[in-house]
């Protein structure tokens, strides 16, 4: 029978984290969902772990990129495969750790009535795991999720959680541009232009590391920022033309 769901993880030389968070994953979802492992580019070991992993487990997927795209072209991927595939709803969870694979069924019991189901780390049952969270990450996050929250009358607590769950349908590969890390500020402005439902559920705040490099510039909190917002106005001006 066909699965429903696919979870789609994006990954870049996460050599140490691939096999346990592999397995955690297809323990907890096999029953219910197929898996994508998009391999962004990684330069270590990670393309051949993979293999390994795909050639062992007959329910995962593989896409092999010859060069790092970014991380919103990874999400870009998968949904473009869930939507070839037929896969009605898609989860996308990261392979840092920093995503429980326990959840992914919590993801799956959500009403299927909403388009978009985001996990949020900011919410009173969210629980906190690990080293404590980078504070520039916080403050950005913090001041994105007040921005949305005020320009569009939203109650939103958590703008860049990477954990959720999508209906395949609503959300088509050829609507996104945003390759990079600014995915986030491209997707809400989306929901909000197609007025598509969405709700948030709690999810552990869990950092194991504060090393994260966003890339060249951009690991400079001001011009990340403005990266962002930059990012968020022009798909919010792009949205409302089509």
């Amino acid at each position: 029978m066909k699965k429903k769901f696919l979870v789609v993880v994006p990954i870049f030389n996460e050599e140490d984290k691939i096999q346990s968070v592999v397995e955690e994953t297809i323990n907890h979802s096999d029953s219910f969902a197929d898996l994508l492992l998009v391999n962004d580019g990684s330069t270590d070991n990670s393309s051949f772990l993979l293999e390994k992993m795909k050639s062992k487990y007959p329910n995962i997927h593989l896409i092999q990129k010859p060069k790092n795209e970014g991380y919103g072209a990874s999400l870009i991927s998968g949904m473009k495969f869930s939507k070839d595939m037929g896969y009605e709803f898609f989860i996308t969870m990261d392979c840092d750790e920093q995503h429980q694979p326990e959840d992914l069924v919590r993801f799956r019991n959500e009403d299927t009535s909403y388009d978009l189901v985001s996990g949020s780390r900011y919410l009173p049952e969210s629980g906190i795991q690990g080293i404590s969270a980078p504070p520039e990450r916080v403050e950005i996050n913090r001041r994105i999720t007040t921005l949305l929250s005020k320009r569009y009358d939203w109650k939103i607590t958590d703008s860049f959680c990477g954990y959720k769950r999508y209906r395949t349908r609503a959300f088509p590969a050829e609507n996104f541009l945003e390759t990079g890390y600014a995915a986030p500020m491209e997707l809400w402005s989306y929901v909000k232009m197609k007025n598509l439902s969405w709700k948030e559920i709690p999810v552990d705040r869990i950092y194991i590391t504060d090393s994260r490099s966003f890339g060249e510039d951009l690991d400079k909190k001001r011009k990340r920022y403005h990266y962002y917002l930059k990012i968020f106005y022009s798909s919010e001006k792009r949205f409302q033309m089509d």
